[in-house]
């Protein structure tokens, strides 16, 4: 990897605007999900896991905002990087010096997962802090799929994790923008494939939980974790999980093919699709 190409890209990055302004707004989004949250406490058990307190907030916080958030910012970050650069011939400037496709699309790629790596970083320490402010400590948690509590130096490695976990399911569906945005001649088309994705993603588990409840299949309950979406909804939680009625290891496993499969698919379809000679004639 050139590294020259990479803090090229980096820097084009933070030339945009939007680049600025998602991670300006971050302390918003954090403030109104805390806000959220301690209105949902007032009709919640201490007790429950959907109970929030300053030691899992900054998972709480993740949950509600992974799914929307977190991939449209990925979406529209891929679609300005590559569809947009391609319309406006950016991209065919950068081709004029000595680098290839494969490798201008990987410094790309790089440049965007650092990129959502300082968003993911930056939402953990706002959400840490913002948890400290507005809610209560308390030395043992409920989490969900746990049989028991988790002790607050517990929650350290948990939220790491969960994090961790988070950012790799983004990238995960990245690579499903990046071919969307390679395939796309206009913002427009790549904006309207990526949601698309996304809503097909929402709504595969609830068509297929009910395909198979009201038709009697019989079909493993961990096919839901076909979606990406439902392995950000659930999955993760899940894989975290250490409750006797949940199977951490199948869901993990299930997850980590599943990830790497749409990984591999688009990210080489999409390195195959940039790479033609003819692309940038």
């Amino acid at each position: 990897m050139n590294s020259a190409l990479f803090l090229s890209e980096w820097e084009r990055m933070w030339k945009r605007k939007i680049t600025w302004l998602f991670l300006i707004a971050m302390p918003a989004v954090v403030a109104a999900t805390a806000k959220y949250y301690a209105g949902h406490n007032r009709g919640i058990s201490p007790a429950s896991a959907e109970y929030t307190w300053a030691g899992n907030f900054p998972v709480m916080a993740l949950i509600e905002q992974l799914i929307v958030v977190f991939n449209v910012m990925s979406l529209i970050l891929l679609t300005l990087s590559v569809t947009e650069e391609y319309r406006s011939g950016q991209i065919r400037m950068v081709m004029l010096r000595s680098f290839t496709a494969g490798q201008l699309l990987r410094a790309k790629w790089l440049a965007h997962m650092a990129v959502m790596a300082l968003y993911f970083t930056v939402y953990l320490l706002l959400s840490v802090a913002a948890g400290l402010l507005f809610f209560e400590p308390h030395e043992h948690i409920q989490l969900f799929y746990h049989d028991h509590t988790v002790p607050l130096k517990g929650m350290i490695g948990y939220t790491l994790l969960y994090y961790g976990l988070a950012f790799l399911s983004v990238l995960a569906i990245g690579s499903v923008f990046m071919a969307a945005a390679v395939i796309s001649r206009t913002t427009t088309g790549a904006v309207g494939l990526g949601l698309g994705f996304l809503l097909c993603s929402l709504g595969f588990p609830l068509i297929y939980e009910l395909a198979n409840r009201v038709g009697g299949l019989g079909l493993p309950a961990m096919l839901k974790y076909l979606s990406l979406t439902e392995i950000q909804y659930s999955g993760i939680a899940v894989m975290l999980g250490q409750a006797q009625a949940v199977s951490s290891e199948a869901a993990a496993l299930t997850a980590l093919l599943v990830g790497l499969g749409y990984a591999a698919v688009f990210g080489v379809g999409s390195l195959l699709v940039f790479s033609k000679s003819d692309r940038w004639m």
